[in-house]
């Protein structure tokens, strides 16, 4: 009974682990649906959004282009780190600034992130942040990482010399 017990049960472990083998074959080979657009289209999405969002001032964009779940990781403390307060902090500076321009001096992919090294160039023609215009010329630098899901920015990330520049006027 021994001899016949013995490799039957060899014989069981043996075709379930050929099927484990097989169903984790199966699974491995299905395309993974996480992200469908491509590292070239997702720059695209980043750079219409600075020229939509930056230089044209079109707020509007961020209902394009933001997902539904969007997070600003760069809001200050106690600011909503929804679109609303990068939508408040550029419709501001167009009030004090005029003649914006947004430069991408470089935009990099990888996956779902793009990340850009910009330079915004402006005139201080109004009051923003309780200064009165100067008139003098701005330079801000800056870098951005955004992450992108489906054409649509989930997550922004911002560093940038704004406060210097801001404080030189």
């Amino acid at each position: 009974m021994k001899k016949i017990i013995i490799p039957i049960a060899s014989l069981i472990l043996t075709i379930g682990y050929q099927n484990t083998q097989a169903q984790s074959s199966t699974n491995n080979n299905k395309p993974k649906i996480e992200n469908k657009m491509t590292v070239e289209q997702n720059k695209q999405v980043v750079i219409k959004f600075n020229n939509e969002f930056f230089t044209k001032g079109n707020t509007e964009i961020t209902k394009e282009l933001f997902a539904e779940t969007f997070v600003n990781h760069s809001a200050p403390p106690n600011a909503p780190t929804d679109a609303s307060f990068l939508v408040k902090f550029v419709t501001g500076f167009r009030h004090g600034f005029s003649d914006i321009s947004v430069q991408i001096q470089e935009i990099l992919g990888e996956g779902d992130k793009v990340s850009v090294r910009k330079t915004i160039t402006a005139t201080h023609t109004g009051e923003f942040m309780g200064k009165p215009a100067t008139g003098k010329k701005i330079v801000i630098t800056g870098m951005d990482i955004e992450t992108l899901k489906d054409g649509k920015i989930t997550d922004h990330w911002s560093l940038s010399d704004f406060m210097q520049v801001f404080q030189s006027l």
